[in-house]
């Protein structure tokens, strides 16, 4: 078998059993591409502002001093149970503050309440990881069928592997439709769908351009991808080549912390923490360019408290990746500053925003949405081809099988009698 028949058989078969998951991955990231605008248009009582919500209470409440404390104060009235471990910043102004749980330890679930700091009323809850059908539910379900395939950690480990499969499928791709012969006449071929072809052409064609068309940034998703699952591994990587100075993991406000995970040093706080709006306070001092988008709660166990910001011009639009770090006394332990960092941490800093295509603005995503149907076109296109050729290879080991069967039989047999002839 030769080097190209040996790349077309694991080329075909690599895609035959890896394409159901990529077409459903890119069908899921071409809607991921718009999760806050699809979340805010489901559920504008909490990610849009509500200005005749505070008109039904008694009096006209005024914007609190310490809005974060007044959300935790809502919270705990509300929810007794709760057990905050990250405040998340509305992004349109008016919208209701998010308050994070912990992810269960046993379920992988982690519940979202939604307060509203203006007027202090607690507005509702949901449960992300929860298969509910609902429109509370709806992108957080979508989110975790992209990125887990609704399956936890193991979901999230097949999703990175399919990452690379892609990455193979698409290199292997490339070298199996380049034209061999390179005049400008076969790039057209190879670079157009015929018009007014036969079916097996028009869809091979169809896959053979879109392919080549699409290749990059089918390329960029899917290491970008498997980057993002496969993070410690991306870092190790990236600083081999690249000066980096990553911060250390802090014990995750978004998982149980567990003796495994490298955590920042930290001992128990022996006075009072220092309250949530103060940590904003020193945080924002630091940038003053920028705004708070996240902030992970302090512990009398890990005092340390992360803020995250987001400051003009940075890549990740959404929430930005800045980082301060405060410790129990109001100081900065340390300080993460994408615009300003060594080059190995500007290209893991770009990952996430190159993969939802935030960082290149609305046409970068629109092209990101119409690449997500490119997996199932490729997989609808390569079944088809795959099964026409199964049934005519079928047909033609059929037809040479009856042949020979005939040509067994003597002639003799195959001739009637001339008592039996038709007289």
């Amino acid at each position: 078998m030769t080097m190209r028949k040996t790349l077309a058989w694991l080329h075909r078969w690599s895609a035959l059993l890896a394409g159901l998951v990529l077409a459903l991955l890119g069908l899921s990231g071409s809607l991921m591409v718009w999760q806050a605008e699809i979340d805010a248009a489901l559920n504008p009582a909490w990610f849009a502002a509500q200005p005749a919500r505070c008109s039904a209470l008694p009096a006209a409440p005024a914007a609190p001093a310490a809005p974060v404390a007044r959300v935790l104060a809502v919270l705990k009235q509300a929810a007794p149970a709760a057990r905050p471990a990250i405040v998340v910043a509305p992004q349109q102004a008016g919208a209701a503050h998010q308050v994070w749980e912990r992810r269960d330890a046993a379920s992988g679930l982690r519940r979202e309440h939604f307060i509203d700091a203006q007027c202090g009323l607690y507005l509702g809850q949901r449960l992300r990881g929860a298969v509910r059908l609902d429109r509370a539910h709806a992108v957080p379900l979508l989110y975790e069928l992209h990125s887990r395939l609704l399956a936890g950690d193991e979901g999230h480990l097949v999703v990175g592997a399919t990452g690379l499969v892609l990455a193979g499928l698409t290199l292997s791709g490339l070298w199996l439709a380049w034209p061999r012969q390179h005049s400008r006449a076969a790039w057209w071929r190879a670079l157009t769908v015929k018009a007014g072809s036969a079916p097996a052409r028009w869809w091979y064609d169809l896959h053979r351009a879109s392919g080549l068309w699409l290749a990059p940034l089918a390329l960029l998703l899917s290491l970008t991808g498997a980057a993002l699952v496969f993070d410690d591994s991306t870092r190790a990587m990236v600083s081999a080549v690249l000066p980096s100075q990553w911060l250390p993991r802090m014990a995750a406000a978004m998982t149980p912390a567990t003796p495994a995970t490298p955590a920042t040093p930290a001992t128990p706080a022996a006075g009072p923490l220092l309250a949530p709006d103060a940590l904003l306070a020193v945080a924002t001092a630091h940038f003053p360019q920028a705004a708070w988008s996240r902030l992970s709660l302090p512990t009398r166990q890990q005092p340390v408290a992360e803020v995250r910001l987001l400051q003009p011009g940075e890549p990740r639009a959404d929430t930005g990746s800045t980082r301060v770090r405060i410790d129990g006394q109001g100081r900065i332990a340390a300080v993460h500053d994408p615009l300003r960092g060594p080059a190995g941490n500007t290209v893991v800093d770009w990952l996430f925003p190159l993969h939802s295509g935030e960082a290149l603005g609305l046409l970068a995503r629109l092209l990101w949405s119409l690449f997500g149907l490119l997996p199932a076109l490729l997989l609808g296109s390569g079944l088809w081809l795959w099964w026409r050729r199964t049934r005519a290879h079928t047909r033609t080991l059929t037809r040479t099988h009856t042949g020979a069967r005939r040509a067994a039989v003597p002639a003799a047999a195959q001739a009637p009698r001339r008592d039996q002839a038709p007289g």
